[in-house]
């Protein structure tokens, strides 16, 4: 544009019979087109497709937002969202302090966090877009690539497994030790055998690392990790795990493939949202209606997560 702009102005000064006003008008439509086309998303009014927003996403669930989000933008050029990464006690809590308005979470808000947005007359904008699955994994060199999920309840209850050594969380604020414990039905993490690093990288590298140990992660890290964190991924195991809802004189043990979180028979899942507390129509409507529609569903379904509606081909 800044050529084509340069061999306008050029010929009207060449062509001394154009009057002063259309060389004006000329260039200010140059400058205009310059200008829109420059302009960068924050500088623009906030719509469904255009603006500045930040998203806070469960750290679990980190990749393939990512994903999501890249497309989006790669679509929509005039929308910046900035995907900030957290646990989800630490997410809940910039919600509650006004810092978080648009959040990605595997667990709708509790009755009393409710509260805090009612007083404030914010109706929320709930988007469930995708099912996720909590990975149990350990290193390679086990001998056993299944395990009793009775037996991973018993040591957050705190008692002790031979099989087992230890179970390493992602952090001790996280999601998938909010899910587990309420499953265990404790309201607290034993001082024995369980312990919590920083973040999902660190458990698959110290799974990676340490045989006897037991990683609980989100599965999204398995299937679309880093790429300095392939090579520890492909050489950790997934483990099997078997399903108490079925009672069948041939016990199985399933891995959290997209076929046994669509039926069910993985044991450990949870639905993911994108909750929406605004509280008018912007950008954070606008991504979750790409999120749930076939296009952002499509890149779930690649992803190996399960999708809240299977796209058509």
């Amino acid at each position: 544009m800044k050529h084509i702009s340069k061999r306008v102005v050029n010929r009207l000064y060449k062509v001394a019979a154009f009057p002063l006003m259309v060389f004006a008008f000329f260039l200010s439509v140059v400058l205009a087109c310059n200008k829109s086309k420059d302009a960068h998303p924050t500088d623009v009014e906030e719509t469904l497709t255009s603006g500045k927003l930040t998203i806070y996403t469960d750290n679990t669930v980190q990749p393939i937002i990512e994903d999501v989000l890249a497309v989006f933008h790669n679509v929509y050029g005039r929308a910046s969202i900035t995907q900030l990464n957290s646990t989800e006690n630490e997410i809940v809590r910039h919600m509650l302090t006004d810092s978080a308005t648009v959040v990605v979470l595997p667990r709708l808000l509790t009755t009393e966090e409710e509260e805090f947005f009612k007083r404030k007359n914010i109706l929320p904008r709930v988007t469930h877009f995708a099912t996720d699955a909590i990975a149990l994994v350990s290193n390679n060199k086990t001998t056993d690539t299944i395990v009793e999920l009775e037996e991973v309840m018993n040591i957050l209850r705190g008692q002790t497994s031979s099989k087992i050594k230890s179970i390493v969380f992602d952090n001790p604020n996280s999601s998938t030790v909010q899910y587990l414990l309420k499953m265990a039905n404790v309201k607290t993490v034993p001082t024995a055998n369980v312990f919590s690093l920083k973040s999902n990288e660190e458990v698959i590298r110290y799974v990676h690392d340490n045989n006897g140990a037991v990683g609980i992660i989100g599965v999204n890290w398995l299937l679309q990790p880093p790429q300095e964190l392939q090579k520890y991924v492909d050489n950790i195991t997934v483990l099997a795990v078997d399903n108490v809802k079925f009672k069948d004189d041939d016990k199985r043990y399933y891995k959290p493939t997209q076929s046994n979180i669509a039926t069910g028979a993985y044991p450990l899942t949870r639905k993911l949202y994108l909750l929406n507390y605004q509280g008018r129509q912007g950008l954070g409507m606008g991504f979750a209606t790409y999120l749930s529609a076939r296009e952002g569903q499509r890149i779930i379904l690649k992803s190996g997560l399960l999708p809240t509606e299977i796209p058509t081909r």
